[in-house]
């Protein structure tokens, strides 16, 4: 099934309960304050039933079935290379990552459980010897089946991180009961990305010190389950006509705490419980796939930037002075180093258990490392070029008045380009780095899955990045020092099999 927009907008109004501030919201689909947002993902749907896209957005599968490209299990290089295509068209369409989390990406991450489901069905504790993995197969299947959209909800409520027994003590969502016929949950789960917009929650974990058994649940629950509830931080966006804000008048993903009140959920759609040393190597797996997204993401928003900063200093007439050429060279070689770790990890790729091909991590998670370390820089070289145009500029009605347009348009002229143009370019620099809708854009990048210093320290957890593994071969060769002795207890040994085998270098050396 390719699913239409008007088929998802129709699929909301099914009695979820959702808080946007103090209102609680009757139908996401048609209220004022989430109604722009479920209308963006609906674009995202109506793409694949673009005539001039169909190539890029949707693929045959095995069986004959037209479906999106969302669901496309790439086997090799080239395969991976048109999944990327289709993840750009999404960005692309969908104004450079203004909807940073559309199904598209959301269902990537379940690629790790069907890449090898085994070892979360054997790792569970508590399942009564249940075997998980029919219930993973079985809810890909669903969500493919059906176009849905699971939004994955993995962080838990901020504890006292002085000592290790306050998460146990947290309001953590937790199994409070099993069942024959499944388990019940209590508690929270701080954050949900675009979740009110989501057709399942798909639930997670990290692991945190102090994390106890019954915290670690992997599952998938319907938004409108009774005992769920959304509550969503205040909306960011910009209400009026899209012409006056072109990015912020379309929506805002809320990021919204969901609160579940002794939610059943049956064994077929749970996928892992129990089992905190599980927690602490599985996730970073399970979101690999989401960062090389992220990074396909960051690279057009680089790409958007560098396009800006060149329009509005054409505009203003700035843009041969050798000051502001040196300026706009830092943000193109910004977008290039990001177009070349996303080649890099693609051409540096490896094949998983499963017999998918997986770009390279390593490139890929240095390569977000990269932007976030240095596209604060770029925006205030962004905003800095642009000057007064991406701050003062007239409104469209303003604009539309004869006895204020005569003294406004020599404002706005250049030495190319029409003067409603330079409004054009101000307002999406306004919109993007200027606004709360943009500064929030700027703050998921951030903290997307994981902020610089985690992509840092988790990196180093990686199995081949210790000192017994393959990138210190040169080094003991240059210095004369001796490979270690295979004694099979290195931080490479260590790991699971399994994380082993879904690092790409570890299995090469």
């Amino acid at each position: 099934m390719l699913r239409t927009g008007k088929q998802y907008l129709e699929a909301l109004d099914d009695g979820r309960v959702v808080w946007v501030g103090d209102e609680l919201v009757d139908n996401v689909a048609t209220h004022p304050k989430t109604r722009d947002y479920a209308r963006r993902i609906a674009e995202f749907y109506d793409l694949h039933h673009r005539a001039d896209l169909r190539d890029v957005m949707t693929f045959v599968d095995d069986d004959g079935e037209r479906r999106s490209m969302m669901w496309f299990r790439h086997r090799d290089k080239e395969e991976l290379r048109r999944k990327r295509r289709y993840l750009e068209t999404v960005i692309r369409e969908l104004d450079a990552g203004a909807a940073p989390r559309t199904p598209d990406v959301n269902n990537y991450v379940f690629l790790t459980y069907m890449d090898d489901p085994s070892p979360w069905s054997e790792q569970s504790v508590g399942t009564g010897g249940r075997d998980l993995t029919a219930g993973i197969t079985a809810f890909w299947e669903h969500i493919r089946d059906g176009d849905l959209n699971a939004a994955p909800a993995f962080v838990d409520p901020q504890t006292d991180r002085s000592r290790e027994s306050a998460q146990a003590e947290s309001p953590a969502l937790r199994v409070v009961e099993t069942r024959d016929d499944g388990i019940v949950v209590r508690g929270v789960k701080a954050i949900g990305t675009g979740t009110p917009f989501a057709d399942y929650i798909h639930i997670g974990v990290f692991f945190r010190p102090g994390i106890v058994s019954e915290q670690i649940v992997y599952a998938a629950v319907p938004v409108n389950e009774r005992g769920v509830t959304l509550v969503c931080r205040e909306s960011t966006v910009k209400e009026g006509r899209t012409d006056e804000h072109p990015l912020a008048s379309r929506g805002d993903e809320l990021d919204a705490v969901m609160l579940f009140d002794d939610v059943f959920i049956p064994w077929e759609r749970v996928f892992h419980v129990g089992n905190p040393s599980h927690a602490a190597l599985y996730p970073q797996r399970v979101f690999d796939w989401l960062h090389y997204q992220a990074l396909i993401r960051q690279a057009v928003r680089a790409e958007l930037m560098v396009g800006l900063a060149m329009l509005i200093t054409e505009h203003i007439g700035t843009y041969q002075l050798p000051p502001v050429q040196t300026r706009l060279a830092q943000l193109v070689g910004f977008h290039q180093t990001m177009r070349a770790h996303v080649i890099a990890c693609e051409e540096e790729g490896f094949t998983t258990p499963g017999g998918l091909y997986k770009p390279d991590v390593l490139l890929f998670d240095f390569g977000r490392a990269h932007y976030l370390e240095h596209v604060p820089r770029m925006v205030n070289e962004v905003v800095d070029l642009a000057g007064r145009s991406a701050l003062i500029f007239p409104t469209e009605k303003q604009w539309e008045r004869p006895e204020l347009r005569k003294w406004l348009e020599p404002l706005q002229t250049g030495p190319v380009g029409r003067p409603h143009d330079r409004l054009r370019i101000s307002r999406v620099i306004r919109d993007m780095f200027l606004s709360d809708w943009g500064d929030r854009i700027g703050v998921f990048e951030n903290f997307n899955g994981t902020p610089l210093l985690a992509v840092r320290m988790l990196t180093m957890h990686r199995a081949e990045m210790a000192p017994s593994g393959p990138l210190t071969d040169l080094a003991r060769k240059v210095c004369g020092i001796a490979p270690p002795e295979p004694t099979g207890d290195t931080a490479y040994s260590e790991q699971a099999a399994y994380a082993r085998r879904q690092d790409a270098r570890a299995v090469a050396s």
